[in-house]
């Protein structure tokens, strides 16, 4: 979005976290992009983690949507950029740990604010730092949720 900084510097110091994180500790990475990733964070992925990590690393080229649902099933913890609310709850589905990775906001952000404060009161995000941790939560079911409301109203007002 153009909310976030995207700037070299700053994916530079992701990545870094991400390879401190996780890939120092036997992780293998698999990267997907969304619609709105630019080309040059693509290449930027490919370039740092494949030359170090003798490409075991997956970075997907393109936005593929089996790609992503994959991922998802087989990830032990889920890394989203602060600019994706959408990819944020849909991998709060999977009941997965789920570490944001923070950019620095260009623009009035305080949108996103509200739904991270939301989604850390639930337990369902953290910050992407330098430590790895476990944690659960209930996973969102929000299709289940809502049927389960709609069915409880039309019962209310039987219209036989």
């Amino acid at each position: 979005t153009k909310h976030y900084n995207y700037k070299s510097k700053i994916w530079d110091e992701i990545f870094k976290k991400i390879e401190s994180t996780f890939l120092n500790g036997d992780y293998q990475l698999v990267v997907v992009p969304s619609m709105r990733t630019p080309q040059e964070i693509i290449d930027k992925a490919n370039y740092f983690f494949h030359p170090c990590w003798d490409n075991e690393q997956i970075i997907i080229p393109d936005v593929d949507k089996k790609a992503y649902l994959s991922a998802l099933k087989i990830s032990d913890h889920i890394i989203v950029t602060c600019d994706s609310i959408s990819m944020i709850s849909e991998a709060a589905i999977t009941g997965k740990p789920i570490y944001i990775a923070k950019m620095p906001a260009i623009k009035n952000d305080k949108r996103f604010k509200i739904f991270f404060n939301l989604f850390e009161s639930l337990n369902i995000i953290k910050p992407l730092n330098n430590s790895l941790e476990n944690w659960t939560y209930t996973k969102l079911n929000e299709t289940n949720r809502i049927a389960e409301q709609l069915k409880n109203k039309i019962k209310q007002h039987d219209f036989s």
